[in-house]
This record gives structure tokens, C-alpha cells and sequence, in this order.
């Protein structure tokens, strides 16, 4: 039996890519908390296996999907409606690190 619930990990980053996507459609008004399911899993997994780099990198990559949102909302609080295409693509290639690292890391903790 695994100690982390990885393919429920993935159905967490999956509903956090949603509410990523409907943040970016709507207006500063409607701030999203990022305190997720998530992001709590992800802590579990690094405190847990603190000398694995691939849980290394998972926190690494998650705290830089934080960063790319609090880019995000000071964009839209100053009104800013011009979102850089790169900084869209910059979230997408996170999300896709992740669910690669979970892929790997469930590999590798199983």
C-alpha cells in the first residue's frame, strides 16, 4: 500500500488547473484561495521525503504555480488586461512538470 494517494494528487492538480483557468476569465473581484487540497498533498509528500530531489522539485514547482498566480492578480489589480502570453504558457509548463513528477515520484515511492 502506497503512503501517498497519488492518483488522487492528480485528480487535485487537475481541479486546480480548473480554478486556475476560471481565475484567468474572471476579474481581480474574484480572488482565488491557494491554500488547496493540492497544495496541502504536496507538502505532505516533501515533509515526508525531504532527501528525495523529485520531492524537491515538486515543492519547487508548486510554490512557482503560486508565484505565477500572485504575478497574475497584481497584473489585475492594476488594471492590467494585457496577460503576457508567456506567463500562460509558463503556468501550463508548470502544471505539466508537476503531473510529471507525480508520475515519476509514485514510481519511485511505491
Amino acid at each position: 500500500m502506497s503512503k501517498h494517494d497519488f492518483e488522487s494528487a492528480n485528480t487535485m492538480l487537475t481541479d486546480l488547473k480548473n480554478s486556475f483557468d476560471v481565475f484567468l476569465k474572471n476579474d481581480v473581484s474574484s480572488k482565488t484561495e491557494f491554500k488547496t487540497d493540492f497544495g496541502k498533498e504536496v507538502t505532505k509528500i516533501f515533509d515526508e521525503n525531504q532527501d528525495n530531489p523529485n520531492a524537491k522539485k515538486l515543492d519547487f514547482q508548486y510554490k512557482k504555480i503560486i508565484q505565477i498566480a500572485n504575478d497574475i492578480q497584481h497584473l489585475k489589480s492594476v488594471n492590467d488586461d494585457t496577460l503576457p502570453d508567456w506567463l500562460e504558457d509558463e503556468l501550463e509548463s508548470v502544471f505539466k512538470k508537476i503531473k510529471d513528477l507525480l508520475k515519476i515520484l509514485e514510481e519511485e515511492l511505491n
